[in-house]
Parts: C-alpha cells; structure tokens; sequence
C-alpha cells in the first residue's frame, strides 16, 4: 500500500511513493486522477493527496509522534493493567483470608470484571464515535481510579465483586480507545511495534507489583489501625492511577488535528502520513449498512473466535498465576512474588519477539501458531511432572513458556486494528475449579483443546484473508489499476470490504 507524493501540482506530476514500510518507488505519473472523496470530518480540513512527504520528513514526523503519544499509551496501559491484576499479587498475600472468600469467590472476582467489560463494550464504542477519543478515555481512568481506591478498603465478598464488575464496564473504553489512537498516528507497518511496546506495559506492571508484593508481604499490622500488607499494594496502585488520569488528561491530544502544540501545517502533515492505513481518522456517522455488512463478515466471527479461545487462557494463567507458583510447585509466599519478575521478562521479551518476526517475515498468522505451539510444551509438561523439591524449578521454566500465548494479544490487536474498520476473559478464571486445586490438572487439558482449536482458526483465518487479498488484486487489474494504488479512498469512511485499495494484514 503506497501514499502518492507529487513534487508539484502545477507541473506534470513526478509521483514518489512512500509505502506502509517507508521504502520509496518512482512510478509514472497518475493521469487523470479522480477528485478525492472526504466523509471523514475530522480530516477533511486537512487532506491533500499532493502532499510532498520525503522519507526523511516520514521519520521526522514519527520521532515527534513517539515522543509525544507512544510515552502516554504506555501509561495508559500500565495503569490499567496495575488496576485490573492487582488482584494476583495480593491472593498469596492473605486477603483470600481477609474478605472471607471461598469456593469459587476468587475467580467471580475476574468473571464479574470481564462481565462488566462485555456489557460497556458497546457504550464505549458510542461514546467513542461522538466524543472526543482522549477525553472518553481520561475520564473512564478518572472512574477506574476512584474504584481502585474502594477496592482497597472492600473486605466483604459482595462489595468486592459489585466493585470488580464497574471497574470492568468503565474499563471497556481503554483497549478502543488506545487501538483509535494508534490508528490514528501511526502506519499499518509500524502498529505491530507500537502495539508491542504498549502491550508490554501489562508485563512490567507485573513486575512492579512483584515487587511491591514482595517488599509489603513483610509489612505487618502491628497495631488495629494499620493497613494490612495487601491494603498498601492497592493503594499505591490507586495513586498510580490517579497520576496517570490527570496526566493523560493534560497532555493527550484526541486527535493529530487536535493537537494543541501542531501547527496546521504539521497536521496536514500527520494526516497524509497515514493516508495509506485507508482507515480514516474518525468517522462520527452511524451507518446501517455497515454495520450489516460486518454481522455478515465471516472475517469478523473468525477473529472473535481467535480473540475468545486467546483470553479462554490468558485470563486464567494470569490470574492463578501467583497461586500455581505458591501451592502448585511449593515456593513460598516472599518466594512466588518474586519469581513473577521473570515471568513479566520473559513476557516482555516474547511481545517483541512477537513483532520482530512479524516485520521480517510478514506472516502474523504463523507467528501466532508458533508461539502457540510453545505453550502447548509448556502444559504438557506441567501436567506431566509431578511437584518436588528437585522438579519446581524445571516446572517454573515450563510456566515460563506459558508467558508466549500472551504475545498473541498483540498480534491480534495489530490484526483487528488493521482489518476491521473479551467475552472470553468472564469464563477463563471458571476453568479453574477449587476443587481442581492446587495443580488445577483439568484446567490445562482444557487449555490443550483451547490452542488446538486457536491453531486450527488462525490457519483458516489466514487462508480466507490471503483469499481476499487476490480477489481486490484481480479486481484491480481488471480496472487497470495495476500497482498504482493512490489510496484516494482513504477518507470515504468505506468498510475493508468496500476500499478497493484496502490490503489486508495475514
């Protein structure tokens, strides 16, 4: 896909195109090039397809963008996941015990969250489509905050689970509202990176709260007004909250052409710079007919399956993850809290192992059954081994392969930002039975069948988009287009399946 430059629009256009990976390609001129099209409100104002946007300008303008916007979605992200995992660290910390939880309270506290996401999905995207995308986010953060300054403080079952299922629906508008943003700044051949970078942030809160867990385990309540050692890590993961919210408020721009420190030069410039994402910057109008022709998409059903078999399993590891440490392979309390810390590493490093592979080979479907493959080892071997002394370490280094399904999530994010213009996550802690405790063998045949079953549909959701891909290439040529592709459509608030021009990512 390929962003045309004109050197000068009063002369006989010489065409320079920079594509989606910033190479450069001297094509003939365009003759006779279509009047554009603008539907999107929010650029029109600022789309001219004669823009000329050397390669060094492209890499200029992105330096600027990573400094200005990457830095606060990485924020964002932190917060969040600091928000929503809070709950691992502090269940080897005696806050089971505290709340009085038992049987299956622990897992409600996730199932409830991820309830109350599926149900503010759809306010969000409203809220989303008529407000300003930054503002809907910050204060969505300014709710989670003050409901992680409750959780702190909630010691009875009902009120924790009432508390987990709003902090679910106001956190709903986070993952749209990041995914809009990136969409908005960035070119489709850099969303891998930059979603790598923004998902990792989910790791290294991990691995603060790790640490946080470890150092106020020792922290007694030496007295009965004290805070217990749980009550601390909430806390601080409250006000780290708090500093975000207003810091995202502040700084975060909710568009490039609301960009408060660009001049308008500079944003014409940012708007032409992901004219070949054919995605538009913000589209305000409900259209019926789109939304029929996605019910009808079997693109979208084949990614929603991948999306819910994915976080059938990453919801359950993620929240068990301290108790499989602790009771499943015999490490003690202070012990388990710090071994999180390579476990956050190893799924660091597995988010941009994720997207190097993905930018040198281009197959982000094959990446995923890859990495896939490597959890399935991971199981089978937690399974297989039986827990002691002399068989805990070599169990912790097959959890740590269980750290690469993670990195899926950014390939289908990457995937659904690019190709579509969290029901899973409410069952995955169900999968986990106490009574299947503390080895919680069941759970992972059935997350056996899970990667099979994601294998099989990443496969198949390949093949269909590798499918569609030939069938506009054809259409194209029959048109005479050939691999003149102008993106003149970019801004026509069209669906993938409307762009011609639109090339989908496998």
């Amino acid at each position: 896909m390929s962003l045309p430059i004109v050197d000068h629009p009063d002369t006989k256009p010489q065409v320079v195109y920079i594509d989606d990976k910033g190479h450069e390609d001297q094509i003939e001129d365009i003759k006779n090039a279509p009047v554009e099209k603008v539907a999107d409100t929010e650029a029109a104002p600022y789309v001219d397809h004669t823009l000329v946007i050397d390669e060094k300008e492209n890499k200029r303008l992105k330096r600027m963008i990573d400094r200005r916007i990457l830095p606060l979605l990485c924020l964002v992200y932190f917060a969040q996941a600091m928000d929503k995992g809070a709950t691992s660290p502090i269940s080897i910390m005696g806050w089971i015990e505290d709340v009085g939880a038992s049987g299956q309270d622990y897992a409600l506290t996730s199932t409830v969250l991820w309830i109350g996401l599926v149900a503010g999905n759809p306010v969000a995207s409203q809220l989303i489509r008529r407000f300003p995308v930054a503002k809907v986010l910050a204060f969505s953060m300014l709710i989670w905050t003050a409901l992680a300054f409750w959780l702190t403080f909630s010691l009875q079952v009902p009120h924790i689970l009432a508390n987990r299922a709003l902090l679910g629906f106001f956190e709903a508008s986070f993952n749209p509202c990041l995914v809009t943003i990136m969409v908005q700044w960035y070119l489709s051949s850099e969303q891998a990176v930059i979603s790598a970078i923004w998902h990792s942030f989910t790791s290294l809160s991990t691995c603060l709260q790790s640490i946080m867990g470890y150092g106020f385990y020792y922290v007694r309540d030496s007295n009965g007004g004290s805070l217990k050692s749980w009550q601390y890590l909430l806390l601080t993961a409250a006000c780290i909250s708090a500093v975000a919210t207003v810091t995202v408020f502040l700084l975060l721009p909710d568009s490039p052409t609301r960009a408060r420190w660009a001049d308008e030069e500079l944003k014409t410039k940012f708007v032409e710079r992901v004219r070949s994402n054919n995605q538009g910057i913000k589209q305000k109008i409900w259209k019926s007919e789109q939304a029929w022709e996605t019910a009808k998409d079997l693109q979208v059903y084949a990614l929603f399956a991948l999306t819910f078999c994915q976080t059938l399993v990453i919801g359950g590891v993620g929240k068990f993850s301290a108790l499989l440490i602790n009771r499943a392979f015999g490490f003690d309390v202070a012990t388990s809290q710090l071994l999180k810390i390579p476990v956050s590493v190893v799924g660091v490093c597995a988010y941009f192992l994720m997207t190097y592979l993905q930018q040198k080979y281009e197959q982000t479907f094959l990446t995923m059954v890859g990495f896939t493959l490597l959890n399935m080892i991971g199981t089978i071997v937690i399974v297989c081994v039986p827990p002691g002394d002399k068989t805990r370490v070599g169990l912790m280094i097959a959890f740590l392969l269980l750290q690469f399904f993670g990195a899926c999530n950014t390939a289908t994010s990457v995937v659904l930002s690019r190709n579509i213009a969290g029901a899973g996550n409410a069952v995955s802690p169900q999968l986990f039975w106490s009574t299947w405790a503390p080895r919680y063998i069941p759970s992972l045949y059935i997350h056996l069948g899970l990667y099979a079953t994601y294998i099989l549909l990443a496969i198949a959701t390949r093949t269909m988009l590798i499918r569609r891909n030939a069938s506009k290439r054809a259409a194209r040529e029959k048109r005479g287009d050939g691999e003149t592709n102008t993106n003149l459509h970019a801004f026509e608030d069209l669906t993938d399946l409307q762009n011609p021009d639109y090339k989908y990512s496998i």
